[in-house]
């Protein structure tokens, strides 16, 4: 008798833009299973002491993140450098890739101007698109926005509509329905 285990790599999160709020995203992304990937265009930003979660720290531009970051159908991204032209080029190169998730953090309308922007470029698809970005739970500061964050990715990541338990008839563990 044969036995065979298959060991799946982990989920990426590529999280693009190091600032404060990226710390709390970055340490609970890998506390639940995700391979962490920080990319930001400012090298001071990307240090092993901001993230030592992170599987990778790389310093990339949106128009360069291509050439140094494949990304599959099995990874997800969240932008939040808090910089408008960043945030673009960013998403930018994102929409080129069969990532699962496109995370965006700020205000709608800020969102919105950018998928215009795009739209006017190219066509785009705009489903993959999450702005903003996490579960709407009332959330106050960098943990909690971070905490809704994950919980939509997983939700995602899961095929499932976020939603509470007790709203559901069937076995929390049986397949979405």
């Amino acid at each position: 008798m044969v036995f065979i285990d298959v060991f799946e790599p982990p989920p990426q999160l590529v999280i693009l833009g190091a600032g404060d709020d990226a710390r709390p995203l970055a340490r609970f992304a890998a506390d639940v299973g995700f391979r962490v990937v920080m990319v930001d265009r400012r090298p001071g930003y990307l240090t092993r002491e901001r993230f030592p979660a992170a599987a990778r720290l790389l310093e990339s531009r949106g128009d360069g993140l291509a050439a140094v970051l494949p990304l599959d159908p099995a990874c997800y991204a969240v932008v939040m450098t808090h910089n408008f032209a960043d945030d673009l080029a960013y998403v930018r190169a994102l929409l080129k890739t069969p990532a699962a998730y496109i995370g965006m953090l700020g205000p709608r309308q800020r969102t919105e101007r950018i998928l215009r922007t795009l739209a006017a470029e190219t066509q785009i698809e705009e489903g993959r698109v999450y702005g903003p970005v996490g579960l709407d739970i009332g959330t106050d500061g960098a943990e909690q926005v971070a905490l809704s964050v994950i919980a939509e990715i997983l939700a995602v990541r899961s095929g499932r509509r976020a939603r509470s338990l007790r709203e559901r008839a069937a076995p929390i563990h049986a397949a979405a329905d």
